[in-house]
């Protein structure tokens, strides 16, 4: 049986699903290091990610239905 290879969408929501806010750093180093198309591809999808600037930096997070 032939095992289909997680999109970079896949693993963004993988690491999201939990809830919790979630630094640029540790997604890039889980989903990739241009993670910006994936976080645009899901919410296109209709996952509620939302973007928090905290100084220079971003954090995501997935709301929970």
């Amino acid at each position: 049986m032939q095992r289909l290879k997680k999109t970079k969408v896949d693993l963004l929501i993988e690491v999201l699903s939990d809830g919790e806010w979630h630094w640029g750093d540790e997604l890039a180093v889980k989903v990739g290091w241009r993670f910006g198309d994936p976080v645009d591809k899901a919410r296109a999808k209709g996952y509620p990610i939302i973007t928090e600037r905290v100084g220079l930096q971003h954090r995501y997070r997935l709301l929970k239905a």
